[in-house]
């Protein structure tokens, strides 16, 4: 694995460990021997350019996805860390936290989701934090103009620490 100066797990490989992690975590007890192999998706978002949940229902059937993550957008928030309000999953029409826990909570057999914020919005580590004890397995995408390195993501290093 790939280690900053510092000694600490780089970026890079903190998020690759993490994705093995539980992707294994969800393989086990799974099998109940009516599929050759499952197919875990971890990287779908409700409502993606405006494709319906039924559109998105049938695309991971054909797929033959038997378990999928969803990942939500961050909150509407027009600001430099957003892009003003680009990148923050809002510009593709993704849904948020609420939206990808109770579309999970009703297809428990096939469905989890993650948890997501702008993180240096008002709240954010809170609001994360709130959704991973709900049962979001994972902090979704971090994709807003915040540096790695700022105390907002530190902020959010400790939460998935803890």
């Amino acid at each position: 694995m790939t280690h900053s100066n510092d000694g600490r797990l780089s970026r890079r490989a903190f998020l690759a460990a993490s994705g093995l992690t539980v992707a294994g975590s969800l393989l086990e007890g799974q099998d109940d021997g009516s599929a050759a192999e499952p197919v875990i998706d971890i990287h779908q978002h409700l409502n993606y350019s405006g494709r319906t949940d039924q559109a998105f229902l049938a695309h991971q059937q054909k797929m033959g996805a038997t378990l999928t993550i969803l990942l939500p957008a961050g909150r509407v928030m027009t600001s430099p860390s957003t892009h003003g309000g680009e990148s923050n999953g809002l510009e593709a029409q993704c849904l948020g936290n609420e939206a990808c826990r109770a579309f999970a909570a009703a297809r428990p057999q096939a469905y989890r989701f993650a948890a997501n914020d702008v993180p240096d919005a008002p709240g954010a580590v809170k609001e994360i934090g709130r959704r991973l004890r709900q049962g979001a397995l994972l902090i979704a995408e971090q994709k807003f103009g915040v540096e790695c390195d700022a105390p907002a993501m530190h902020a959010i290093y400790r939460l998935a620490e803890e």
